[in-house]
């Protein structure tokens, strides 16, 4: 068994795999090492682990990691069993690294663009030749919600609406969900269809916190796909043990 963490902005994430099935995934904000602890003791069979993070890493919770398995630390330099063709791999967010691998995992030779809808919404693009190309980074729904209060003078911090689907917004709370969240679709939208008209039959994995939100304002089949970063660095550790 193997298991999986990963510590992103807001949120830290951690999975059990037995093999490449999943068997548990939890999402917590802090006290990584008690939550790592507790999926250890469930599962004494785990003998191999990943840690990947786009901030800062955790050293305690890495040493306290490889006291009790074979730790594997996701870095730019770790083999991966697809092409990073980036021109920066050194500052290449291992989010969006990882997310491609889990899509290559799941849907080989098959041209993909990886939209992942966190703090920053990411499309990335992998080719059936299992080539990562790189892609876009744009601001997440909450990053606009807050920008529109932040730098304007009377604008009113809203949140997020999942029941919102007006195209037009008939006071400002709605103008500002209109803005946010009907544009960010438009947005998303009009990047698949400029990828789709280079890559005939493409297909479009969803992933990240805010996913729902774009699933049904996008008119493409969309595979939605929430574990698809786990799926990826689990990938990596099972591509790293054959090597």
């Amino acid at each position: 068994m193997q298991l999986v963490v990963d510590t992103g902005n807001t949120r830290s994430k951690a999975a059990v795999f037995d093999d490449r099935k999943l068997l548990e995934m939890q999402v917590f904000d802090q006290d990584l090492i008690q939550h790592t602890d507790e999926l250890l003791s469930r599962y004494p069979q785990i003998r191999s682990s990943i840690v990947s993070s786009v901030a800062e890493d955790d050293q305690g919770l890495e040493q306290w990691l490889a006291a009790k398995t074979r730790l594997q630390l996701f870095s730019p330099v770790t083999p991966l069993p697809i092409h990073n063709l980036y021109e920066s791999p050194e500052t290449l967010g291992k989010d969006r690294l990882a997310a491609a691998v889990g899509a290559w995992a799941l849907h080989k030779n098959e041209d993909m663009l990886i939209i992942d809808a966190g703090t920053a919404i990411k499309i990335d693009m992998l080719t059936a030749n299992g080539e990562y190309l790189g892609g876009s980074i744009a601001p997440g729904l909450q990053m606009r919600f807050r920008a529109l209060h932040q730098f304007t003078g009377k604008l009113p911090l809203v949140e997020a609406d999942k029941n919102y689907k007006s195209l037009t917004g008939k006071n400002t709370r709605e103008s500002i969900l209109n803005g946010v969240q009907n544009g960010t679709c438009y947005e998303v939208q009009g990047a698949i269809d400029a990828y789709v008209r280079q890559y005939p039959g493409l297909k479009i994995v969803l992933t990240g916190g805010d996913a729902s939100f774009l699933e049904h304002g996008l008119k493409n089949h969309i595979f939605a796909i929430p574990e698809l970063l786990m799926i990826g660095l689990n990938e990596i550790l099972l591509f790293n043990a054959q090597a």
